[in-house]
């Protein structure tokens, strides 16, 4: 698909293709930002984990055929999917600044974990039973049964998928927002903007040319947030309320996305018709079971 393939801005025109944006708002506070152009071609976290468990019940179901107890589609990641409005613009909420200083609160959950959790309790797949998930196998048929192209893998495909756009993938526009993203941070809007931030961080015996680079002072790097890192967060995010620049920042990346999507509409649109698909069967592979 086109829709993967984001065209860049040369420095010397660059401004001069900058797209115009609506009215600024005035963003203090994470709640007050709302969703962006892009997101209505994206699963939110919800979304995503309901498809991975429908997956779940469709890879089971077809791998008992086989007499195959099937674990290997357990793991379910709690990985943001599309933009996460919380920290899209960096560190902007006071309460967390004082608590967290730039460390995640993750990095603070109480039993510790990390990585993916697991729904299920099964044993790790054995070579032949990938191999019939993923239609690698090629030995005899199995309990009666053939295993067909693709696999197993390619039956939940096509199960879930039912009614969409053949050859989408649903993470598709997930895939492409760095693109406006980083474009962006590059605007000479959101750059002055920056540049205000700064001054505002000098005044209080802080040196950074960016938001980026207080977030990636390698001091930071230590497990627990350190007295000096609290401070400099809750500076940070004081500078960035007086000079808006979460506002601002806000009101260029929307034009950045609202200018991709209308030079990707049918792509995009295709997205979303798969996208539908995909939560409708999820809907009715959870409620049903099958």
């Amino acid at each position: 698909m086109t829709l993967l393939l984001t065209a860049g801005c040369s420095s010397s025109s660059q401004k001069a293709e900058q797209p115009k944006t609506g009215a600024i708002p005035k963003i203090t506070d994470a709640s007050q930002i709302k969703p962006l152009p892009l997101d209505a071609y994206t699963l939110n976290q919800q979304q995503y984990l309901d498809t991975l468990n429908a997956q779940r019940v469709l890879a089971r179901r077809c791998m008992t055929q086989y007499g195959i107890d099937w674990h290997g589609s357990d793991v379910i990641d709690p990985a943001p999917v599309g933009q996460k409005l919380d920290t899209l613009f960096l560190i902007i909420d006071e309460n967390r600044a004082s608590q967290y200083g730039y460390h995640s609160p993750d990095d603070h959950s109480k039993d510790g974990s990390q990585g993916g959790k697991k729904s299920g309790t099964g044993p790790d797949p054995t070579p032949v039973e990938k191999s019939v998930f993923t239609g690698t196998y090629k030995g005899p048929d199995i309990n009666g049964h053939s295993v067909p192209k693709g696999g197993c893998n390619a039956v939940v495909e096509a199960e879930l998928t039912k009614g969409g756009a053949p050859g989408v993938g649903i993470l598709d526009a997930a895939n492409v927002m760095m693109g406006p993203y980083q474009q962006s941070k590059s605007d000479s809007r959101v750059q002055d903007a920056f540049a205000a931030w700064s001054t505002c961080m000098k005044g209080k015996g802080y040196t950074y040319k960016s938001p980026d680079d207080a977030v990636n002072d390698p001091t930071w790097h230590a497990p627990q947030p350190s007295p000096t890192e609290i401070a400099t967060a809750r500076a940070d995010v004081a500078c960035k309320q007086q000079t808006n620049v979460v506002g601002i920042w806000y009101a260029v990346l929307t034009a950045y996305e609202n200018r991709y999507i209308e030079s990707h509409a049918e792509d995009l649109a295709k997205v979303k018709k798969q996208m539908d698909a995909t939560l409708r069967n999820s809907a009715t592979i959870l409620a049903t079971g099958s």
